[in-house]
Parts: C-alpha cells; structure tokens; sequence
C-alpha cells in the first residue's frame, strides 16, 4: 500500500517520548493527556447506518480543469435504533441538494434539509428511518481541485505531450474527498463508478465493467453541466461483491492497455503510452502468484478481474484498490532494468492485499497488520515458491533486520504495533514497531510454531470466518460464486481484529497463543540476547546459554519463546537442541560425540530477537560460514567473524568471505552481504582484487561498487596508490556498465570520495536516462556532496515540475543543504515548491526549510503553509512541521 517501493514505501516518522521505561510513571504514557485527563486512543466510529450499496456518477467536461459535477447515490439502512440523523463523512465538497427516499415507498421523500460544515455530511430524518427499512440517499454535489483522495495531473507545459490523469488514493481516510460515504474500514459496501470522460480517456475502477460507450449516451444533468455527447466516452464498473470504502478508485487517463490474464479472469495492466510491449516482463508472473495463493490458503481469487494501473505523481509505491491496483509511474521495466532486480515483490504484495485487507479488512487501523504485514509475507511466499527457501529466508531475515534496527533495549515507551494510540491513522503504518516487517516476522514464527499444514490451514479457517462475502444458498458446497449485493451476516461482515486471527489458529491447532499474541503483537521491543556456547573436551559436554539484556521491569517483562540451536560436531553429528526461555536467564548442557564445529543460533529465525552470540571456539565461525543448514545461518556467521576481535578471527577469514562472492551458485543475498563484510573486516586487498572482474550478477555487483568506493576513501587517507586506480574503475563503470543500479552506486561513490576529475562525468550523468531515475538522483546527491555553488545550480534544475516526482524531492532536498551558497534563491525555489501539485515536491520542500529554519522568511512561509493548508493530511504535515519549528 502506500506502501511500497519493494514493500516499505511507507516513510517514517513517529511519536515517542523520549525516556527509558524505568523513569516513566504510568501517567506519562502517549496515551494520556495529562493536563486534561482524557484518554488518547483512537476506537472505530460508530456505524449508526449502514451503507449496502453506492452509486457514483462523474461528470468530468475537461482533465484539465480540475473540476467535476458527481451525484452520489446510497442505499441505507438504519442499525440499531431508528435513524433520526444521518451523518456522512464528506470533506472540501460543493454539495447542492440531499434528498432520502424509503425504498418501499418512493412517494416517501424527505429533500432539501441538510447541514455541512466542510467536513461532515448531516441529513435529518422525520420520522426516522426504521430499523432495516432500506432507504436511499441521493446527494448532488461538485468538486473543485479536492486537496486529497482525488488527485488531478492537468497537461503541463513542462511535460511536452504527456496527457492528464486523474487517480485516487483513498487509504486511509481521504476517499471522503471525491465521495461521501462512512470513511473508515468497518464499513463494507458494494459499489459503482459511472464516469462520463472526454473521448480519448479511459476509465479504471474496481469490479467489471458493463459498459464501455463513446457518444451515444448522455450525461445527467448535473450541476451546470451541458455536454455534447459526441464529445464524451462513457464507463460504467460494477463492484458487486463489499468492500471497504477506502478501496474504491478511480483513474482516468490514456493508456496502453495489455491484458495478462484470460476470458476467465482478465488482469489488463494500463501502461503509460508507449510502454505496452513491456508489460509482459514486468508483470508476466501475476497469473502464477494467483494460482500459487489461491492453493495455500483454498480460497480462490475473490474478485471478478485483477487490474494493474501505472499512473503519474504517484505517492506510493501500490495501493491495493479491490480487483483494481494502483502502481507507480515507472512501474514498467524495461530489459535493462531487470538486470537489477524485478517488481515481483511489489506485484506479489499488492495482488496479497487482494486477500489480506480487500477480502478481509482490518475492522480499525491499528489492526493493520492483518493487512500489511500478511501482504508484506505473501511476498515472501511468491519467493519461495518461485526461487525456493532461501529467497524466503532473505526475506524474512531483512524483515527481522529492519525491526531490530528500530528497536532500543532499554525499551522507552513507544506504541505497540497493535495499539490505538496515534493522532492520525497514517502514523499506524510507520511506527518503530513497523506492521510491514513485524507482521510478516509475526506470520513467519507462527509458521515456525505450528508447522505448515496448521499454519494454512488456520490461515484459510481466518479467511473462510471474516470474509467479506459468502457463496449464496443455490452453491452450498461450493466456494466460489458471492451471493451479488448480500454482506454476510453480523458475526463476520468482512472485517477482522488480531484476536480473530488468533482465534483461528487456536481452533485449528488447540494452542493457547493469547500470551503469543499479546507479547509480539501488543507490546512494544523484541528481546536483546546475549548467547555463549562452551565446550569441556574433559566431559565431553557442550554448554549453551542464554540471558535476556534488555530493559526488563514491570512494564517490560522478560519474553517468553524456545530457541532452537544447530549443533554440528567434527564427526558429522548434528544434534538440534532447544531452550524455552521465561526468565532473564537460562541454559542447557548437552553431551556430545565430538567437539562441536559449531552452534548456530536459531537457524529458521523462529524467533524475532537481537543476538550477540559468543561461539566457542575461534574458527567456529568459518565452519559455520562454510556448512551453516540454512541461508540466514552463514549470514549470522557473516555477522559473527565481522564482529569477533581481530586477534582471534582466523587468518583464513577475508579469504572464505571473498570466495563467497564469487560463488555463483549462492543466493545473490548471502553474496551481497559477504561483499559488505569485505568493508566491514577492512579487506581492501580483496575488495580492490574485483575491481578488473566484477561479478556477473548487478546485483552483487553494485555491493561490490559500494565497497570499492569505501576501499577508496581509505587508501586516500592511507596515501597509498591505489586510490586514483579505483576511481578510475568507478569512473568506468558509470560510463560502461549494463546496469542502471551499478552505475548509480558508482556515481554515489565518486560524490562520497569527491575527486576533482570525476565532475564533469557526474554533470553528465544528471543528464542520463535510466529506469526510475536512479542514475540521475544519484548524481544529483554526489554532485550536491561537493558543495560548490554549481551544486546549487544542479539541484534547482532539477527540482522543477516536468522532472520524475521520486527525482524532484532529492533536488529538492539538495536545495535545502546547498543554500548557503545563495539563500534568497534557494528560498525562492523552496517557497514556490510547497505550493507545488505534487505531495512528494511539498513534503521535501517542507523539511528543506525546517534546514533553514533561523531564516525568518523560512518560518513564515511555513506558517503560511498551514494557515492554507487544504485537507487533513496536509494540516498535519503542515502543523508537524511548525512543531519542529519550536522544538
């Protein structure tokens, strides 16, 4: 979702308070307002009415006024007690008349009365509506350039031929912005999207699409529309199975249209112009990720069609709209971009979501891991399935990276995963306990726990109970085939909360697992282990323990969890001892046949935890490296030689690393990081020995770039000679190499080690093409990195509308850094941006200034931003940034 350049696209920042655990009182918690008294967290709206059915018409006379006339239609139903008001969620609207109807009775009609105050939809009832008597709402209304939720891309001269787009971005709550409907994930709803477009566009939008029409329709009259039906094409989608509001979408635009999928099931992929041909390989594994996921959790692909949309000033990475995905602009490779990598991981978790959070959605946002985190794992999945388990196994080891980077052992307060404190639902998706990562780590040790038949098989049972729909009574027996306009019934409604998942796998596995619940999911941390192994050749017995060394008090008991062990002795013996932790410490001894080879800790990586590990002997990590049982066991020995004191690493250590890298039959992974240990063992001698014959793989090869630079920087301290000859080789490889991400990484370099020679190559290389952008936003950091005043002239060029909207923010960001240089112009650029149409170019623009914040007319410009701050989402970026301004 908003998610996700690979998968993480979801940013950072958070709110935590700055203390260790052991000094914070219970009244100092984020969720607790001290000076009022009240309660911070955030529980899901009430549903006072529920909404069955939208119908949503759009009348758009030109793409380039940002203007259209719409009429919304809702089918209601009054819960719980008679409806005497109806509120709906609908911001920044022009709304011209409200009228409700009875459907059992059209001649009962209540028109005219309402109230809005920008924000918030109000229509009395009199007399209230009945419970469950189906009524219909019917609400008029315009939008004028909405500030979220629809964004509009008019033509540009400084996109020469380059068409206007529309696209929506409705999670979390900014659909409200083009519709007015119940703006929060506990509501489910079938839907359709009517829109009359200038000819020439087409449409996208969730469900099937009955009708497709070039002027032969006319339009509603709505608003002061008057349209000649000659001019206009007309589209109509059907969404006849819930989902949440939020997921609704609508992009319109010109496109080549290439369609991966059969009769059955179509899958068209929208392209920007011109970039058809290369759908095929960028996108030619969608229909085997949907066989692969529907066999492991038994349950078909939920959706009439799967669409996969590429559409300019993208925010995110992919937004898992039902049956209608959204992508980002460069979205499309080309033959030379895959040699450094493809987009399957991005295609496998959106299409994931199609099951975890359309199909079943998270009932609030601080259950978003059900969503994110099981997309983020099916990932994981595609990999294994398709290239086997180490490619599972690097995924879920960098997942289990990412949170331990963010995790502090002394374990201050900071909100849980799962937890209801937050100010604005974005903030659930970039905590320090990430549910991306985290919830993927979660499903995994679950995997780990119960084994694969109970793990899927509760995993489908979850699926089977929360499911948005269900097969209608004439297929009983079967599970395909929804039961069209019908939700299920109030015990599952499409929505799920942690503690069903929960429910699910104990049904299917008889384990009590709320304490395993609780402890990865509802408390913040993972636990810090400190673990030595110990060998008496007199006893023959081999000694493992373990203590837990973070922050451990009342607020932060000690973890509870079972390490396993992998103990390879010299005669090939290999015993697989465990160890269940729930206490600070703990240990076994164990006899053996033979010395042990060595121990590698947790080599399935079933629990999310830190490890500093002490071996036995020294050269227990080479063995390790060379024989480990699984991939994330020899990236743990990696780990082990880097950080064992030089003195007692073996002397055969950069030797079998090296080795490693030109291994080609390993996993590019475990290469990469045997690259990155070269620069952390300081092994100049072989990072420079690959400088004349870089392996053949880009992606190995661009670590390898990184290490170069890094052996360059060194020996032009150390005044040795081998500092021009390496910037001669990233010199070259910024003009020859195949690869756009190899050629980056050197330009990155050269801007680290900032050689006078290499200047002119960087002015070049701002100016080179490449998919994404890469080789151009590397060049415009490296050239920024030399900090001349010419710098300053690269980063304002290139921070102007017309460039790629991921490249903009990184000049923008430049503008920032460089404008001592010229402080009037840096603000000038700076200033014009954070009125800019593209969010990526405000957001940058925004921090820019927060650099030059002694500037007074940096601070005003800020201040000023927030008194016009149109939306939610922008006042508060806009008041988090005054925030800063203060601190």
């Amino acid at each position: 979702a908003r998610h996700h350049l690979g998968h993480g696209a979801c940013g950072c920042g958070r709110a935590s308070l700055p203390m260790s655990s052991r000094d914070r009182l219970p009244e100092a918690r984020g969720d607790f307002d001290q000076t009022s008294g009240r309660a911070l967290f955030n529980y899901p709206p009430h549903r006072a009415i529920d909404i069955d059915h939208m119908r949503l018409q759009l009348v758009i006379p030109d793409m380039n006024t940002p203007r259209l006339h719409a009429q919304a239609e809702l089918n209601v139903r009054a819960l719980g007690s008679p409806a005497s008001l109806i509120t709906l969620d609908a911001a920044e609207m022009q709304i011209a008349s409200v009228t409700i109807c009875l459907d059992t009775d059209p001649d009962v009609c209540h028109a005219g009365m309402f109230s809005y105050d920008g924000r918030t939809l109000s229509v009395p009832v009199d007399p209230p509506l009945p419970v469950g008597e189906p009524a219909t709402i019917t609400i008029e209304y315009a939008l004028n350039d909405p500030p979220e939720g629809l964004l509009w891309t008019p033509e540009s001269p400084a996109w020469p031929g380059r068409a206007a787009q529309i696209h929506t971005q409705g999670e979390p709550e900014s659909n409200r912005y083009w519709f007015p409907t119940h703006d929060s994930p506990n509501e489910r709803i079938t839907s359709e999207v009517i829109a009359w477009v200038p000819k020439g566009y087409i449409v996208s939008s969730n469900g099937r699409q009955l009708d497709e029409s070039r002027g032969n329709r006319r339009a509603p009259m709505l608003g002061d529309t008057s349209l000649d039906a000659a001019e206009f094409s007309h589209f109509h989608f059907d969404q006849n199975k819930p989902h949440a509001p939020y997921l609704v979408s609508l992009v319109v635009g010109k496109f080549d249209v290439v369609d991966i999928g059969s009769r059955r099931l179509p899958m068209p992929v929208y392209a920007p112009q011109g970039r058809g041909e290369l759908v095929k390989q960028t996108y030619g594994h969608t229909p085997e990720m949907i066989d692969v996921f529907s066999r492991l959790f038994d349950e078909p692909y939920p959706w009439d069609k799967y669409a996969q949309v590429v559409v300019w000033n993208f925010g995110w990475g992919g937004m898992e709209n039902t049956s209608a995905t959204t992508m980002y602009d460069t979205a499309v490779l080309d033959k030379t971009s895959l040699l450094d990598g493809d987009l399957d991981g991005l295609i496998s978790h959106e299409l994931g979501h199609q099951w975890f959070g359309d199909l079943v959605t998270c009932n609030s946002w601080e259950h978003i891991w059900l969503n994110e985190g099981f997309a983020t794992y099916l990932s994981h999945l595609w990999f294994e399935h398709h290239d086997g388990a180490d490619a599972y196994q690097a995924g879920v080891w960098a997942d289990y990276a990412g949170i331990i980077a963010n995790d502090h052992p002394s374990a201050p307060f900071q909100p849980a995963m799962v937890s209801k404190q937050y100010d604005h639902p974005w903030e659930v998706f970039r905590r320090a306990a990430n549910p991306y990562p985290k919830g993927a780590s979660i499903l995994h040790m679950l995997r780990e726990k119960l084994g694969d038949e109970i793990f899927f098989k509760g995993v489908a049972l979850y699926i089977d109970r929360h499911k948005c729909w269900r097969p209608a009574p004439s297929e009983a027996g079967a599970r395909e085939g929804p039961q069209v306009n019908a939700k299920m019934p109030p015990w599952s409604g499409g929505t799920a909360e942690t503690h069903d998942f929960r429910k699910a796998l104990e049904a299917v596995s008889g384990l009590s697992l709320e304490r395993f619940f609780n402890q990865w999911c509802e408390r913040p941390g993972v636990p810090h282990l400190s673990i030595a192994s110990s060998y008496s050749e007199g006893s023959g017995e081999l000694t493992l323990s373990i203590e837990q060394v973070q922050n451990i008090d009342g607020y932060n008991p000690a973890f509870l969890f079972e390490l396993p062990f992998h103990v390879r002795c010299a005669d090939g013996t290999v015993l697989v001892p465990r160890i269940a932790m729930d206490e600070r410490s703990a240990s076994i001894t164990i006899s053996v046949p033979s010395a042990p080879a060595f121990v590698a800790v947790d080599p399935n990586l079933a629990v999310l935890a830190k490890l500093n590990v002490t071996q036995h002997a020294p050269d227990a990590w080479l063995a390790q490296l060379r024989s480990g049982p699984t991939l994330a066991s020899r990236l743990q020995a990696l780990d082990g030689l880097v950080t064992t004191d030089a003195a007692s690493r073996p002397d055969t250590a950069a030797d079998s690393v090296a080795s490693m890298v030109r291994d080609g039959k390993l996993h590019f992974t475990l290469r990469k990081a045997a690259a990155e240990a070269l620069g952390r063992l300081g092994a100049d001698s072989h990072i420079t020995a690959f400088a004349g014959s870089l392996p053949d793989d880009a992606r190995v090869r661009r670590a390898l770039v990184r290490q170069l630079g890094a052996a360059a920087q060194r020996s032009a301290v150390a005044g040795n000679d081998t500092h021009p000859r390496l910037i001669a080789t990233l010199e070259r490889l910024v003009s020859n190499d195949r690869s756009y991400g190899v050629r980056a990484e050197a330009v990155s370099q050269l801007g680290a080690i900032k050689a006078g020679s290499s200047w002119p190559l960087l002015l070049k290389a701002a100016d080179t093409e490449s998919q994404h952008d890469e080789i151009r936003q590397a060049a415009i950091d490296a050239i920024a990195a030399y900090d001349r005043p010419e710098s300053l002239n690269t980063a304002i060029r290139f921070a102007a509308p017309g460039v790629n909207s991921r490249t903009r923010p990184t000049s923008i960001a430049a503008v920032g850094r460089l404008a001592h240089h010229d402080p009037e112009r840096a603000l000038d650029v700076l200033v014009t941006h954070l009125a800019d149409r593209e969010g990526r170019a405000i957001n940058a623009a925004g921090q820019a200034l927060l650099l030059m914040s002694s500037s007074p007319r940096a601070a005003e410009a800020l201040h000023a931003h927030l008194a016009s701050a149109r939306g939610e989402s922008a006042r508060f970026r806009a008041q988090s940034w005054i925030d800063q301004l203060s601190r």
